[in-house]
């Protein structure tokens, strides 16, 4: 939650009357409303996703909250091409580790390349910590927060599972790094909390 309402508080920021916002990896639109919600000026939002179900779901999502801005659902594959052009803000919420090493430079670069002047990026990432000791700590404290919410040690192994080789986290300068190499002139983390970050 937090996450989510700084993220629409720095979007609200960036974004300027007659430009886009997008949300890449998109999902189901719970980012989508909550930028229709927390930005004030006249944007167009566009989602995009991998998953055409996931974009049916999002559609429908969207109507049931009575979003006001126009929107735009485009169904892409980040690991390949995806037009970004016109944009204030571009939304990466637990998206870029998703795609693969080989590719993320190509898509921030074209990220980089569609924003207006001023524009910004807000990535939220999970992220390897700077040392081993301290990612298997950080790790650790994250799975305890999961059961503390009730998931049982086999749910927790079997997402985990899931998700190896598939997501592939950076180390949050590893991230850092890879903006000011493509030409963002500011970079800042705005959430940490263990391995997971906030960048704008």
């Amino acid at each position: 939650r937090e996450i989510q309402k700084m993220t629409g508080q720095l979007a609200a920021d960036y974004a300027v009357a007659g430009t886009r916002i997008y949300d890449l990896g998109c999902a189901t639109g719970t980012t989508m409303i909550l930028m229709d919600k927390s930005i004030s000026a006249d944007v167009t939002l566009v989602g995009v996703d991998n998953s055409a179900d996931m974009l049916d779901k999002c559609r429908e999502k969207l109507e049931v909250a009575n979003v006001v801005k126009p929107f735009e659902l485009v169904e892409a594959d980040l690991n390949r091409d995806v037009e970004i052009e016109n944009a204030s803000v571009v939304l990466l919420v637990l998206t870029l580790q998703f795609v693969r090493p080989l590719y993320r430079e190509r898509l921030m670069k074209r990220i980089f390349d569609g924003l207006i002047p001023g524009g910004c990026v807000i990535l939220v990432e999970k992220v390897l910590g700077e040392s081993s000791h301290l990612n298997r700590l950080f790790i650790e404290h994250y799975y305890q927060m999961k059961r503390s919410m009730g998931y049982s040690n086999l749910e927790i192994a079997q997402k985990r599972e899931a998700l190896e080789n598939v997501l592939i986290p950076y180390r949050l300068t590893e991230n850092l790094e890879l903006l000011a190499k493509l030409g963002f002139t500011q970079e800042d983390t705005f959430f940490k909390w263990y391995n997971f970050c906030g960048i704008v």
